[in-house]
């Protein structure tokens, strides 16, 4: 140890020497320290991504396909019936929507002869017998119904009676009496088309009711 220099001294220099050196060393690696030790700041939201935060997108709904459009029925309904005439049903509909349509069963109607549950058809020929009238025979023998219509379901206009002949829609008793009278007089119907021979059966009757008439030998 120099002489003069007090061995106390000496230390405390080493220690302010020591200290300069360590806040030196915290001036320069501070922000590093601190950068490591900090905890990472929050990235915005737009950068984290939906499939951090939002739950994942339902899919697409596809819509259900549509049921198929109800076809309409063109039905006609005779016998004993308020208005006997052509009606327009709905697709599924029954016998007894078709009586329902011409104003229901009338009271001399043998509704216990007539099934109706039985589904219509399109074109189909439904008739409600009277009391006492015999059903119709189909070509099978069996007895026809509302829901077993004879073959065609059409009024044979060279053995219908007048009382047939009224169930057509446009057709009263006073042109039912003049077809069958014209069928006495004239002889068998050779066609369709001859029925408008008969007075009173115009062009617009006649359109109305061909489609549910024919002529059998």
């Amino acid at each position: 140890m120099p002489e003069g220099v007090v061995w106390w001294r000496r230390s405390r220099l080493i220690a302010a020497v020591a200290c300069v050196l360590i806040g030196l060393a915290v001036i320069i690696g501070g922000p590093a320290l601190r950068g490591a030790l900090a905890p990472p700041a929050p990235l915005p939201a737009d950068d984290l991504g939906s499939a951090i935060l939002d739950p994942p997108a339902d899919p697409p709904l596809t819509a259900a396909p549509a049921p198929p459009a109800s076809v309409d029925l063109i039905v006609y309904v005779s016998g004993a019936v308020v208005a006997p005439d052509v009606y327009r049903l709905p697709g599924g509909a029954r016998v007894k929507d078709a009586v329902l349509a011409a104003g229901g069963l009338s009271d001399n109607a043998a509704s216990e002869d007539v099934n109706l549950a039985a589904p219509l058809s399109d074109a189909q020929h439904v008739h409600i017998p009277r009391i006492g009238e015999a059903a119709p025979v189909a070509a099978a023998g069996t007895p026809a119904s509302a829901d077993q219509p004879a073959p065609g379901g059409l009024i044979d206009l060279n053995h219908a009676s007048a009382a047939d002949l009224v169930d057509l829609p446009g057709i009263g008793q006073a042109i039912a009496d003049r077809i069958v009278a014209y069928r006495e007089q004239q002889g068998p119907f050779q066609s369709v088309e001859d029925l408008q021979n008969v007075t009173g059966i115009g062009a617009k009757l006649f359109a109305k009711i061909s489609p549910l008439v024919t002529v059998g030998p």
